[in-house]
């Protein structure tokens, strides 16, 4: 018996089945093409997570070609004072009473979109589009941006994902880089002159004891919120579409009772997480990185 390949079709098509067969007969095992060490029970990404001989150093090859230095690369009061300068502007109910309508009103225009065609791509059409179009309102940028903006999430994205190596995939998140920087810097710079009503500006203004983020901080800052926040809820209501449709008595009882729904998104989190590998810190006594799979999946509730 040998380990299940991760970038196999076969394990693409059911990886749960690999996953129990990791934790059963490989629970930490040497994969070749990703130059990784893949853990996969709890208990042993439990200590990896809590040992100190990890570091976050493993970001830097992973994020910084694309993203630049951001607040996840940093460690100790480096990154105690850059947390205390973004959290304010992600807490609290003033948060939601200012961006839920914006939430709404994305969701709503989109849906407008197709709303008459009686068929949709649920993923391409609207899960990829509603978290980076909600993104970019927040930080107060155009919305005639939206498609940019897009297509650089799909590229950054596509850049982290890319375990095979693909050369033109890579080569699309490093340009992004570029581009990215080329339009948010003169943007940071205006914001910081004549600050607005926006989530940009409120990075632009933050300060600790005299401290300010610079404007590559705050660039590299956004880069990071665009796919951090935009792939995790693009694949949670890609998920949550997929286990309705999947499971129609449980849609219908959704389609029935709408207070439902938080139930559905908590359960969908649960069944098929929209994140199944975190690659974790570098040993500092080692120069490979690791990475973490998730616990079983059970029958859905």
């Amino acid at each position: 018996m040998t380990a299940p390949d991760i970038l196999s079709a076969e394990f693409t098509a059911d990886p749960y089945a690999g996953y129990r067969t990791m934790r059963d007969d490989f629970p930490l095992v040497w994969h070749e093409g990703m130059q990784s060490y893949i853990v996969s029970r709890y208990e042993d990404v439990e200590r990896a997570f809590r040992e100190q001989v990890f570091t976050t150093a493993n970001y830097d090859w992973q994020l910084e070609p694309v993203h630049g230095k951001t607040i996840i690369q940093m460690s100790g009061r480096e990154h105690s004072v850059r947390r205390a300068l973004v959290a304010p502007a992600f807490r609290g109910s003033e948060l939601e009473d200012r961006f839920l309508p914006v939430i709404e009103r994305n969701s709503t225009e989109l849906i407008d979109a197709f709303r008459a065609r009686g068929s949709v791509d649920l993923v391409s059409e609207y899960a990829t589009r509603l978290p980076v179009n909600v993104i970019v309102d927040m930080l107060g940028l155009d919305k005639n941006d939206h498609a940019r903006f897009h297509k650089w999430y799909t590229a950054i994205v596509g850049f982290l994902s890319n375990l095979t190596g693909d050369e033109a995939v890579a080569e699309a998140g490093l340009r992004t880089k570029d581009e990215f920087a080329e339009y948010m810097i003169p943007i940071i710079q205006k914001r910081r002159e004549n600050p607005g009503d926006d989530l940009l500006s409120r990075l632009c203004e933050a300060e600790i004891d005299g401290t300010q983020m610079s404007d590559e901080d705050i660039k590299a800052f956004c880069s990071l919120l665009l796919t951090a926040g935009g792939e995790t809820t693009d694949k949670a209501i890609a998920g949550v579409f997929a286990n309705l449709l999947q499971h129609p008595e449980q849609l219908e009882a959704v389609r029935a009772d709408r207070s439902l729904i938080p139930q559905a998104f908590a359960e969908t989190l649960r069944f098929s997480p929209p994140v199944h590998i975190s690659c974790g810190s570098r040993p500092r006594t080692s120069s490979c990185p690791a990475a973490w799979c998730p616990p079983a999946r059970r029958s859905p509730a």
